[in-house]
């Protein structure tokens, strides 16, 4: 049988065909199927064809038929900078800066030991032009920064070149230049009286250090021992067995020694790792005193407060502030006069001299050396910190699920040993690394990740651990199981008095260890050929 075509039905559709031939087409779609759907869609198609045509045009936005205008001041955009800024020197004014001078007065200034290791160290002589090169690109950072800032938001060109011309010309103001004065391998470095070092000065690899004359800067010192008998205007900072301070100090001391001789005058505070830390009734300290030492003698007159960490602690003079301390044994002279709270916490009660003055009792809290089993806290805290670690090794599990069966994998074998190795060896090399701007951000990355290992070591050997009671895991809800027993197990383990600790030191090491053979794995393991 013989259809007709789309043309044929169109004009059948829109009557423009031919009577006779309008009847044969109306009898023949009565009786074949395919040409009443075609006819029906024709007609559907039709439909939707004029009503798209006849359908009216959507209204414009009043907004677009406006003409332009004058552009107006962003009024509220100067209104939020003016609060802003208002705002940020509320803060810096009311908070950051009254912080930054009492930690500058604690010995946390700009002249501290990391910054000048850092910046003006004694390994190597090119810092300074390595530092004005760091500075001149933040700078320029900060100005593409500023400058697209500047651009996204405001239109007008000329006040981008104003700002930008105010940056530049910031940049051009001559900057204060600095000098260091470097001693090294001189045996016995003398400083005579009546000469005058007008910058910090470092001395290194010498036996002995003796400032009889003045330095303005700091002095800092890696040597057996130092003698400060002259006149320092910045900090004093040593590395060495012996330390003494007869003459005048107007900033900080900060030393790692043996022994430490306070018999002149500190302007601002002393803070100190020793054997013993001794003061002389002569002396002075203007700020306050932090200190870890195995004892400690203060008989002199102390401006602000007074912390240690030491077994025996004896306290005979003047305290401007409080007084808080920790150790085995806390005595205070006839001769003592503590303006602020005093606390001890150790091992046996305070001895306190009928004579001595205070503005408070002494507020006792013996020290103990086991948990506190019998209190619910301690308890409460363990169930909290095991939380937090099952949560993190099931992170660790669900984002690295690969490395993490590697390591479990390592672990299996001998890596005790490796770990051994590998714990002491990073930090080591991490700070080699930060004596040289190349390896700087290596050294930091690398301490960063070692100190969390030393974490993260505790997920895989608990992992282990579960495994070795319960079997391998063959899943993740295996070895999220295997890994919730090992955790408990550990922190039971750990507050076993005597051996928790070893057990705690075990465990990094058997994971550190781990971890270190699957990265070494991964680092040498090549990709397949196809």
């Amino acid at each position: 049988m013989n259809h007709f075509d789309e043309m044929t039905c169109m004009l059948y559709l829109d009557g423009q065909l031919e009577a006779e031939h309008a009847r044969e087409l109306a009898a023949h779609a009565g009786t074949c199927a395919a040409c009443r759907e075609l006819l029906k869609a024709l007609e559907g198609e039709g439909v939707w064809l004029r009503e798209s045509l006849l359908e009216e045009d959507g209204a414009v936005p009043a907004r677009l038929m406006e003409p332009p205008t004058r552009a107006r001041a962003p009024w509220g955009w100067i209104a939020a900078f003016g609060f802003g800024t208002a705002g940020a020197y509320t803060l810096w004014s009311g908070i950051v800066e009254p912080w930054r001078q009492q930690l500058s007065q604690a010995g946390f200034g700009e002249g501290n030991l990391l910054t000048l290791m850092v910046f003006h160290g004694a390994f190597w002589k090119g810092w300074e032009s390595m530092t004005s090169l760091m500075e001149f690109l933040a700078l320029t950072t900060l100005g593409i920064v500023v400058a697209a800032l500047l651009r996204r938001h405001w239109r007008r060109w000329a006040t981008v070149a104003v700002v930008m011309g105010m940056l530049a010309g910031a940049l051009l103001l001559p900057q204060p230049a600095a000098a260091v004065e470097r001693h090294k391998g001189n045996p016995d470095y003398i400083l005579p009286a009546g000469e005058t070092v007008k910058t910090d000065l470092i001395v290194y690899e010498s036996n002995s250090v003796n400032i009889e004359g003045d330095v303005e800067g700091d002095v800092i010192v890696f040597a057996r021992k130092i003698t400060v008998s002259g006149h320092v205007g910045g900090d004093v900072i040593g590395w060495v067995q012996e330390m003494v301070i007869r003459g005048q100090v107007d900033g900080n001391i900060r030393a790692g020694a043996e022994t430490i001789s306070i018999e002149g005058t500190v302007g601002k505070n002393v803070m100190s790792w020793a054997n013993s830390l001794e003061t002389d009734p002569r002396a002075r300290i203007g700020g306050g005193v932090i200190s870890g030492a195995n004892s400690v003698e203060i008989v002199c007159p102390v401006g602000r407060d007074v912390t240690t960490f030491a077994n025996a602690i004896f306290i005979n003079g003047p305290v401007g502030g409080s007084v808080q301390s920790y150790g085995d044994t806390l005595r205070i002279g006839a001769k003592a006069d503590i303006q602020g709270h005093t606390s001890f916490r150790g091992e046996n009660k305070p001895d306190v001299a009928p004579g001595a003055k205070l503005a408070s009792e002494v507020e006792f809290e013996f020290r103990k050396h086991r948990p506190g089993y019998e209190s619910p806290h301690f308890y409460w805290w363990q169930a909290i910190w095991l939380g937090v670690t099952f949560l993190y090794g099931l992170v660790l599990a669900l984002v690295m699920p690969v490395f993490y069966a590697d390591v479990v994998r390592a672990g299996r074998g001998a890596s005790v040993g490796i770990g051994l190795l590998v714990f002491p060896a990073v930090p080591i090399l991490a700070i080699i690394a930060c004596v040289t701007i190349v390896g700087l951000a290596i050294g930091v990355t690398a301490l960063l990740l070692w100190m969390l290992t030393i974490y993260t070591a505790q997920i895989f050997v608990g992992t282990l651990i579960g495994e070795f009671i319960l079997g391998k895991a063959d899943g993740f809800g295996h070895t999220v199981a295997r890994l919730a027993l090992g955790l408990v197990l550990l922190r039971i383990a750990r507050n076993v008095p005597y051996v928790g600790g070893w057990i705690v030191f075990a465990v990094i090491v058997w994971g550190m260890g781990a971890v270190a053979v699957a990265l070494y794995k991964n680092v040498k393991r090549q990709p397949a050929l196809a």
